[in-house]
Parts: C-alpha cells; sequence; structure tokens
C-alpha cells in the first residue's frame, strides 16, 4: 500500500469505519428509521452535553493530567442549576451560579495537582465522591425546573435547537486554539514532553491550571444544557461517565492517531450519542447498552495502544 494512503487510513479510516458501522445497522434494521431528519436531529440535541463534557476532558487529557470528577460534578451542578432556577427563576443567575462552582472545584483540584504533586487520578475520584455525597445531601429525590421558560432553552430553535448551534461554536473556537495559537502549541508540548516544555520556557502549571479552568466552563455549560434539556435532574453524571470517556479516547484513534484531538472527540462523542439512541430504538435492554459503551472504550484505548506501536507513555485517568 502506498505510504500517502497508508497515512490517509490511519487519519479518516476510524471515522469511515464508524459510519459503515451505523449504516450496517440500519440496514440490519431496517424498520428503524434512523436516518430521519427528526431521529438525527435528536440525536444532535442529545448529544450536546456529552460533546462538551468530553471536550473539556480532552483539554485536561492534552495537558498531560485527567479528570474523574465531572461525573459527580455534572450531577451535582445539574442540581444546583434547578434549584436556583426554582429559587430566582432567572436563567443567567442559575448559569453562573453552577460555572463559579465548576471553575472553583476545578482550580483546587489543579492547584492539588500542580503545587502539591497530587495524583490527578486520586483527587479527582475523591471530589468525584464528594460530590456525589453533597447531592444526595440536598436531594434525595427527582429535582424539577417549575420554570418554563427557563427549560426551553435547550430547545430555542434556529433551523435547529440553539445548543447545538452553540456546541459546533465552541468546537470550532477550541480547535482554532488548539490547532493555530501559542497556548495550543504550549498545551500539547506539555502534555507530550513536560521536560521539553519547562527547557522551552513554558510555565507547565500555569498551562495545566488554564486546561482545568476551561473544562470546569464547559461542564457548567454541558450541565446547564442537560438540566434544561431534561427538566427532571437526579444523578445524571453516571449515565454520562463512560460515554465521555469513550469519546476521547475513540476520538484520539482518528485524525491524529494516538493523540487526544478537538475533531476525534467530537466525532467520538456523536458516534457515542448515535450508538445509544440506535441501541434505544431496537428495544435492548438498558444493561446491554451499558456492556456496549464499556465494550467501545476497552476497543478504542486498545485501538490507541495498537496505533502508537511503540512504547505508550499511557494517558492518564
Amino acid at each position: 500500500m502506498p505510504k500517502s494512503l497508508s497515512k490517509f487510513f490511519q487519519a479518516y479510516g476510524m471515522p469511515f469505519g464508524l459510519l459503515a458501522l451505523i449504516v450496517l445497522m440500519q440496514l440490519i434494521f431496517s424498520q428503524v428509521p434512523f436516518f430521519s431528519a427528526l431521529n438525527l436531529r435528536n440525536i444532535l440535541l442529545e448529544t450536546v452535553s456529552i460533546s462538551l463534557t468530553a471536550l473539556g476532558l480532552s483539554f485536561i487529557m492534552m495537558s498531560g493530567e485527567g479528570d474523574l470528577s465531572f461525573a459527580g460534578m455534572f450531577s451535582l451542578l445539574t442540581v444546583i442549576f434547578a434549584d436556583v432556577s426554582n429559587l430566582y427563576n432567572n436563567f443567567f443567575i442559575s448559569f453562573i451560579t453552577v460555572m463559579l462552582i465548576a471553575v472553583a472545584v476545578n482550580l483546587m483540584i489543579a492547584l492539588l495537582v500542580t503545587k502539591f504533586n497530587y495524583s490527578s487520578f486520586i483527587v479527582s475520584i475523591a471530589f468525584m465522591f464528594m460530590a456525589n455525597g453533597i447531592e444526595k445531601a440536598l436531594h434525595q429525590q427527582t429535582t424539577l425546573i417549575n420554570n418554563p421558560s427557563i427549560r426551553s432553552f435547550a430547545t430555542i430553535e434556529f433551523g435547529l435547537p440553539i445548543v447545538i448551534w452553540l456546541m459546533i461554536l465552541v468546537y470550532a473556537v477550541s480547535y482554532f486554539v488548539i490547532n493555530k495559537t501559542k497556548y495550543g502549541f504550549s498545551l500539547r508540548i506539555v502534555g507530550e514532553n513536560k521536560d521539553a516544555a519547562i527547557e522551552a520556557g513554558i510555565d507547565h502549571k500555569f498551562i495545566k491550571i488554564s486546561a482545568y479552568l476551561i473544562a470546569g466552563v464547559l461542564l457548567a455549560l454541558a450541565t446547564t444544557i442537560e438540566a434544561t434539556r431534561v427538566g427532571a435532574i437526579y444523578e445524571q453524571g453516571k449515565f454520562y461517565m463512560l460515554p465521555v470517556f469513550a469519546a476521547c479516547f475513540l476520538g484520539s484513534s482518528m485524525f491524529v492517531p494516538g493523540r487526544i484531538n478537538v475533531a476525534g472527540t467530537l466525532v467520538g462523542a456523536l458516534f457515542m450519542g448515535s450508538l445509544e439512541k440506535f441501541l434505544n430504538m431496537i428495544n435492548v435492554e438498558s444493561y446491554i447498552v451499558s456492556l456496549t459503551q464499556g465494550f467501545v472504550l476497552l476497543f478504542s484505548v486498545g485501538l490507541v495502544a495498537f496505533k502508537r506501536r511503540k512504547k505508550i507513555n499511557q494517558i492518564k485517568l
């Protein structure tokens, strides 16, 4: 095989393969109108929160660190958004509240990791459990958003729901920042070779902290959208842990194989959303959905390892 064609398949073989898999499933289950305009619109809408959360995690992973706290924080922030919405009946107050909390928590995690050399895995999993505990202390049942105007945010239309356009805009800006700016170059260098970054005069601690802060803002945006889309909130985060990780690792097997990248994360998130939607449409049991998502995560991590071929510096959770 010519070298140029081999490189093409390494970079773009996975997205074409995922599309082919979806088409194959549609052919097998031809009675399911998977490719209808309404269904594709719903998939995009339902995937926005996963996509934004995965993008935030991608920034952290690009910096050479990782995060598990989002699984607990996602649930807590949706509940806080609903409570503040019901208290003040104001969308912007609710959004600013969850954003400040998300940024503050991620700043604490980043400082513990960068200033005190804590393991990002240990710190983030501790915050995940603490967030779960706080959520349960606040509420033992489903939380409803009472104000219909606030609930309508996720369904405001401009050809497509406005939150879909927002997701596209955020990804476009992120792609530009990562690939076309000095900050993006520094972020990638810090994640791939911290020693080289230090020798180049890059403040690796600042870069890591900034990645966590960006992830905090994106998490707040994701939880706001999810809260207004669903309207009834209870332990949402635990359902998104597997899809978010799978989106990041699956994305790292395409476009820039072996590396977390913005375009790959988006395709990975859309695939995970499409897969879950399809499985729900053919009425499989919920445990089958979880098993499938777990398999995709294992497959994507193994594929990244295979594509690197060399000794891999494992991406930290």
